[in-house]
Parts: structure tokens; C-alpha cells; sequence
């Protein structure tokens, strides 16, 4: 996921939480960190960098998408606007569901890591759920710019995509 999603997926989850501080990130002992390793579908031994949150809150709050009072970041009328602007013009992106389950299953090595974070990060922004830390599952083919960029980054030895006839125990509410 290139840092812009990652940027609309933090105004997002703050536009969803309505109020979110720095510190809530750190450590990951507290819930809310819980919560964001699992929408970001992050193994728990991941460490987020502060400063990365920190950057992308002040850049957010230069646009003026974001608000800071005292420790609490908010988001303001003109980021909600935003973030209904960037669902409308995201919206075609995504093919349409078809009821089709998929399973994405991969196996990155540790030394690509960020390869591995920035799938994590499409996957979701692709609308898949976590099964696990390397299996996905989603009910809508994926993107072709996405498989072109698996290409580009040279991790399609690593993916295999899957899908499911037969569904058996699997159930996604």
C-alpha cells in the first residue's frame, strides 16, 4: 500500500473513532493498539514507528483534514468531506462483488517485510478480511492494477490466490 493509502486509512479510522491520541498507538499492551494491529491485519511482534503516525497526523493536519487539541487528534468538516469524496472517486476502483470467495495465501520472506506490510495494507484496502497473518479471504476478484503491482515488486512466486467453490466451514458475516 503506497503511504497515500496508508494516509487515507488513518484520516479513516480517525473519522471512525472520532477522536484518537498519538499514544493510544504506544505500547501495544493497550486495546486500541490491538485494534489497529488488527485492521491493519499486523502480527503482534510488529512495531509501528511513531514517527511515521506522527508525520502523516502533521501532514493531515496542514491539509486541514485533521485538528489537534492538547494530545487529541480530531477530524474536521473539511477531512469528513474528504473522506466521503475519497469513497466516491474510490468506489469504482474495486471490482464488484460476485460472491465468489477468494483466499489469498502468501509467504514473503522476513527480509521483505515492507513488501509484506504493503500487502497486508492492499489487501484490506481491497476489502479482505484476515484468516491469519498470511491468509486472506475476500468475496470480490481483485484488482488488475494490484496483481500488476504483485508483478512489479516481484512477489507472485510468493501468492497463491484461491477460490473457493465448495465453501464447507467457511462463514464471512
Amino acid at each position: 500500500m503506497s503511504k497515500l493509502n496508508l494516509t487515507k486509512l488513518v484520516l479513516k479510522t480517525i473519522d471512525d473513532l472520532g477522536i484518537a491520541t498519538l499514544d493510544s498507538f504506544f505500547p501495544k499492551k493497550y486495546p486500541q493498539v490491538r485494534a489497529w494491529r488488527q485492521l491493519l491485519g499486523l502480527d503482534s511482534d510488529y512495531q509501528f514507528k511513531r514517527q511515521t503516525f506522527s508525520v502523516i497526523l502533521t501532514r493531515l493536519q496542514k491539509q486541514g483534514l485533521v485538528e489537534r487539541k492538547s494530545n487529541k487528534w480530531g477530524i474536521t468538516n473539511f477531512g469528513k468531506k474528504f473522506i466521503k469524496n475519497i469513497k466516491k472517486i474510490n468506489a469504482p476502483t474495486l471490482p464488484k462483488k460476485d460472491g465468489v470467495l477468494r483466499l489469498v495465501i502468501f509467504d514473503v520472506p522476513e527480509r521483505e517485510r515492507r513488501k509484506r506490510d504493503w500487502l497486508r495494507l492492499e489487501l484490506i484496502a481491497c476489502d479482505f478480511k484476515p484468516l491469519q497473518k498470511s491468509v486472506w479471504i475476500g468475496n470480490r476478484p481483485l484488482p488488475q492494477d494490484f496483481l500488476e503491482n504483485l508483478a512489479e515488486l516481484n512477489l507472485l512466486p510468493n501468492i497463491h490466490i484461491f477460490t473457493v467453490q465448495n465453501k464447507g466451514t467457511i462463514n464471512i458475516n
